[in-house]
């Protein structure tokens, strides 16, 4: 008994020297006692994982484990252990077998494997002394591959392995040599994990107080035997985890313009690993002066002018700069790692805001593919930042698929309503798990304070600030996206070229949305396939623009000759059901009468009527919409074009219409903030395609539902909301889309007149 008291001192000092004092019930003195450590032979120390006794399948005798029925037999666990250790045992097997021994094994949650016990496998294979894979014997499997030829002996034979892990550090022994080392600690090991089969786990291969060992049962015949197991206290010295010098990514990963082929990925090297939280506040500047200041064109003067005395830019609230570094891309389908495709390294420097990009376009069709950007410092080679995001490829054309997307509109830091985690809509959205989400402008607002952007560093600042977030970072790290620009984000509001605002003239604000900020693509107008039945366009309202103040007629245009012509051309040519026109501003509305910056104002007339009739000569096109402070859905009274305004995607950014306010073009009205969902659904014997269009709440609640199409011949104005209760606030809560529109009663138009949402905050301010 003398060698257990000694494994429970250690086991205790471990718990202590962590700086994780637990209290009695996180011990389990059975998992140290002298019994158990010295008989890894006997039955009575393994279970399966549902806690039952080792099957048949091992056979326990003559102090060696067999596996006897391979590929039946089935995992078996050893009790909590040490996690700090060292252990030798020997092993032979048959011709082709597959097994190992896992260790620091632990459940990890339902993300990885349905929450099945995992750990680090010490990997047994019947292979050669020259095979070096991260799955060959002797290796940390999947993770790291042995670092030179092995003295395996064939199989049949006795091989002696030996595990020493302590602390952060991994050794695994084959024959008295050193084969694999790890250390589980720092960006290196963080790449590592995110190319592996383990990307998700929290700690992975750390040592922890509940851990176990397990035996595999991969296929083929294997007896082990002669367990020495040595528990170690946790080093008294372990050191924190020390962060390396920048660069970071903090900034994360977007990507947009996927197709069945290619997207583009865009990332960013920074200083620190977050933004500043606790920087400075700008000066205060009222929008009266910050009109005046919007004349000057002294870079140095309108920063200095809202910067504290002595401060710099670097150490406001919300701070997040650049530091160069080099980053490469590896990317590879998600179910397929070692279809992992790697770039070469990209330098990043201040004069594009240490951006990088890729355009990707050797991709598979309707692929969900995982990306890994590591970061490095221009002189060294060490590793120091790592992240991992994922982005899908839309289905081939001919290919009928259910999906769901989103779009939101008007961002801004200033007006987020969840605090330093972003906005809440992102966790929101996250939740319908989308196939891809659309931004449809106004991502920033440059011309609203703290900092009123007058020069490029204030915009890039609002830029780094407002992806640092980590709500809405994280989202579009994750998730296929499509980023339009409107005014807010271009230069300023209702902004034309020739313009300028401060010291930023419209080409450059141009450039660094295009260029520099986003995932680039020349022109910056697209259509996307996705599958058989949803065909998207996505089109560009700023770069080709007549001025607003010109006399309206035939050549005042907001897309341009070009796009204009290639919209039109498209659309005819499309054999999609579905064809939705994400545009960054209304083609339908209403809109206010004192506005003049797009499709349903007075000035743009010539234009959004030659527009609307098109659109309406071609079957089931819809407008999906940003720009406006405010949810809708609404159809054009001479063409029966139907258009939804997604709605400001924040609590604190709804204004500019009053609630209540309807008009007849309306078919929902609300004044509040969230965002517009829509699912492509395939149901019933004939798999006819559905299209179910609903406003949510922030929250994700759902506010109004439109399934299309619309079943019986009624005209537009017949067409309403996709049950009786759609669009009211106590509608329930629910996803269900709706069999047949064409059983239901009409209802009246759907509107949200709950007294919350009267209020309009500074009616005439965007």
């Amino acid at each position: 008994m003398q060698f257990g008291r000694m494994l429970i001192f250690f086991a205790t000092i471990s718990l202590i020297v962590a700086g994780e004092f637990l209290p009695a019930q996180g011990i389990v003195i059975e998992t140290i006692s002298s019994d158990q450590t010295s008989n890894w032979s006997d039955r009575d120390f393994w279970e399966t994982f549902d806690s039952k006794p080792a099957p048949d399948g091992w056979e326990f005798r003559d102090g060696e484990i067999r596996l006897v029925r391979p590929r039946r037999a089935g995992h078996i666990l050893s009790p909590p252990m040490p996690p700090n250790f060292e252990l030798s045992w020997q092993w032979k097997i048959d011709p082709g077998c597959n097994t190992g021994l896992k260790y620091r094994v632990r459940r990890f949650g339902k993300q990885l494997f349905n929450n099945s016990f995992l750990g680090v496998e010490y990997q047994i294979l019947d292979d050669r002394p020259n095979s070096l894979s991260k799955g060959s014997t002797a290796s940390i499997y999947d993770l790291v591959a042995p670092a030179a030829e092995k003295p395996i002996r064939p199989a049949g034979q006795w091989n002696q392995s030996r595990i020493v892990a302590i602390g952060d550090n991994l050794e695994h022994y084959l024959n008295g040599e050193l084969i694999s080392t790890a250390a589980t600690v720092g960006p290196a090991w963080d790449t590592t994990i995110a190319i592996s089969k383990f990307y998700g786990s929290v700690d992975f291969g750390r040592p922890k107080q509940g851990d176990r060992f397990m035996l595999t049962d991969h296929g083929g015949k294997a007896v082990f035997k002669d367990f020495q197991f040595t528990a170690h206290e946790a080093p008294q010295s372990q050191p924190t985890p020390t962060h390396p010098p920048a660069p970071f990514l903090a900034n994360a990963m977007r990507n947009s313009w996927a197709d069945q082929n290619s997207v583009v990925l865009w990332t960013r090297t920074t200083a620190r690993e977050q933004m500043l939280v606790d920087g400075k506040k700008f000066t205060t500047i009222s929008k009266k002066e910050a009109s005046k200041l919007a004349k000057l064109r002294d870079a140095d003067k309108l920063l200095q002018m809202q910067l504290p005395d002595g401060a710099k830019l670097d150490e406001m609230f919300g701070a997040c700069p650049g530091a160069p570094g080099r980053v490469r891309l590896m990317y590879f389908p998600g179910k397929q790692r070692n279809a992992i495709k790697t770039t070469a390294w990209q330098t990043t420097t201040a004069e594009s805001d240490f951006t990088a990009q890729w355009k990707l376009d050797d991709l598979r069709p309707d692929t969900q593919y995982a990306a890994v950007i590591e970061a490095k410092s221009i002189d060294s080679d060490q590793t120091t930042a790592v992240v991992r995001g994922a982005f899908r490829t839309a289905p081939k054309p001919n290919d009928k698929k259910d999906l769901t997307f989103c779009i939101t509109t008007c961002h801004d830091f200033i007006r987020r309503d969840d605090g330093m985690k972003g906005h809440k809509i992102y966790p929101s959205m996250a939740k319908l798990n989308p196939t891809f989400v659309v931004h449809a402008g106004d991502i920033e607002y440059y011309d609203k304070p703290d900092p009123w952007a007058l020069t490029i560093d204030l915009m890039r600042f609002k830029w780094q600030r407002i992806f640092a977030l980590p709500s809405n970072r994280d989202f579009y790290n994750r998730t296929t996206s499509y980023f339009l620009k409107d005014d807010h984000d271009t230069l300023t509001n209702d902004c034309w070229a020739g313009q300028t605002y401060g010291a930023v003239t419209f080409d450059e604000g141009v450039r660094l949305f295009n260029e520099e900020q986003f995932p680039s693509h020349t022109p910056r107008y697209k259509t996307v396939r996705w599958g058989k039945d949803l065909q998207i366009w996505f089109l560009e309202g700023r770069d080709y623009r007549s001025a607003n103040n010109m006399p309206d007629g035939p050549e005042k245009t907001i897309l341009g000759a070009e796009q204009k012509a290639w919209l039109f051309q498209t659309l005819s040519q499309s054999e999609a059901k579905f064809k939705l026109i994400c545009s960054p501003t209304p083609i339908v509305g209403p809109d206010r009468d004192n506005k003049s910056d797009n499709h349903a104002n007075d000035v743009f007339v010539h234009e959004g009527n030659e527009i609307r009739e098109k659109l309406a000569q071609v079957d089931n096109v819809i407008v999906l919409c940003g720009d406006r402070h405010w949810q809708y859905a609404s159809v054009d009274e001479k063409t029966d074009l139907w258009e939804f305004g997604c709605g400001p995607g924040s609590e604190q950014h709804q204004l500019g219409w009053k609630a209540g306010d309807q008009r007849p073009t309306h078919r929902f009205l609300r004044v509040a903030g969230g965002f517009l969902s829509g699912d492509l659904t395939y149901r019933g014997k004939n798999k006819n395609p559905k299209l179910t269009l609903r406003h949510r709440d922030v929250t994700g609640k759902r506010v109004s539902e439109f399934v299309f199409p619309i079943v019986d011949d009624a005209v537009a104005d017949d067409a309403v909301a996709g049950d009786s209760v759609a669009g009211q606030q106590n509608a329930p809560d629910t996803d269900a889309v709706q069999a047949d529109r064409s059983k239901q009663e009409s209802p009246p138009a759907a509107t949200d007149s709950t007294p919350e949402f009267d209020s309009v905050q500074n009616p005439t301010q965007e």
